[in-house]
């Protein structure tokens, strides 16, 4: 008795009789395709919407939370960025339970089922800005219409209101941005202030006691009429101040007289200030209030997005059809194979 056998051999007397292999495989394609006629089909309703963009401004969007894939370096990385970014806001759970309970409003069947069932029934398909399908797959048709059809006004919808909150909110961003530029400003020009004053004071201190008719060193005259004159502003008070502003030759005296009449102007000018940055504080507190919940409601979509409902199309009984007589065809391999494999073992007996 022979108790080995060769691969080599075997396999080539296997598919030297390859009609054979193609019979099995045929007969389980059949076989599927036979099965999906008798599977439970379902049924896929469409409803198409148009998604435009407008990338003119992309990259005045990049102050928005990205809900996926956040970054981007160019205009086709940002137009796949938006995109993904709506994908994943038309599934998010708020629009699924609104349309959830928009339909348990008009059929008591939808009453069994939750947000998750719903969420499964659901689907889209898309390759770029443009036409999207949105789709919902259901034994029954008139479910599968009702489903997509809801879903597809909610997220036309909620879409539009967070396109509108992306919009507000770069407009409130930019009045933020000039807030800040002005309170940063007026608490520069208070200290500048405080410190003018203090150092004003300090030189009259030191050189009131000089004698009057003592004249000003150059360098001592030039800072002097720096601190004295660098926060002028263009007013009747502080151009007065400044015609009045002692010759190169004048004494000490006349200094001490002209900057009695600037440490006034300067403490006057503080407590309006403190007011100015007081009320910009509250306007940016207040701006800052309003930009967080528009940019939580923005989604991160980009302010340039565009949504509308196209139209619904018929819907579709969907078979398993192709699957199933893939399947089959395999299955039909596999015994061929196990046949092979039987009739080696019982050759293998007989020798």
């Amino acid at each position: 008795m022979n108790k080995y056998w060769l691969f080599r051999e075997e396999f080539y007397r296997s598919f030297h009789r390859w009609p054979i292999m193609v019979v099995f495989i045929a007969i389980g394609c059949l076989t599927g395709w036979v099965c999906s006629l008798i599977w439970p089909s379902y049924y896929r309703a469409t409803s198409q919407i148009y998604v435009g963009l407008n990338p003119y401004r992309a990259y005045s969007d990049t102050n928005f939370l990205a809900l996926s894939k956040p970054r981007y370096a160019n205009l086709d990385n940002y137009l796949y960025w938006q995109m993904y970014q709506l994908e994943e806001a038309i599934f998010l759970n708020d629009f699924i339970q609104e349309a959830l309970d928009q339909l348990q409003k008009t059929d008591p069947y939808w009453l069994k089922l939750d947000s998750s069932q719903l969420l499964n029934m659901l689907g889209d398909e898309w390759r770029t800005a443009g036409l999207w399908s949105l789709t919902a797959e259901h034994r029954d048709p008139e479910r599968a219409t009702q489903a997509v059809q809801t879903w597809s006004k909610v997220v036309i919808k909620h879409v539009k209101e967070s396109v509108q909150s992306a919009r507000n909110t770069i407009m409130i961003d930019h009045q933020l941005q000039v807030v800040a530029a002005e309170l940063e400003e007026a608490r520069l020009r208070e200290k500048d202030l405080l410190f003018t004053k203090n150092t004003l004071l300090d030189w009259i201190s030191a050189n009131e006691d000089l004698p009057e008719t003592q004249p000003l060193e150059l360098n001592e005259r030039w800072r002097i009429l720096y601190l004295a004159t660098h926060l002028a502003q263009n007013t009747p008070s502080w151009q007065a101040i400044l015609e009045n502003q002692p010759s190169a030759d004048s004494s000490t005296g006349a200094y001490l007289n002209w900057i009695a009449q600037i440490v006034p102007q300067i403490e006057a000018e503080i407590p309006a200030l403190e007011q100015q940055i007081s009320n910009l504080g509250e306007e940016r507190d207040s701006l800052e209030n309003e930009y967080s919940p528009e940019a939580d409601k923005s989604l991160g979509l980009s302010p340039n997005l565009e949504m509308k409902e196209v139209k619904d199309l018929p819907t579709k009984i969907i078979r398993p059809t192709s699957t199933l007589a893939l399947i089959g065809g395999i299955v039909g391999l596999l015994i061929w194979v196990l046949s092979q494999l039987i009739i080696i073992t019982n050759r293998v007996k007989d020798q």
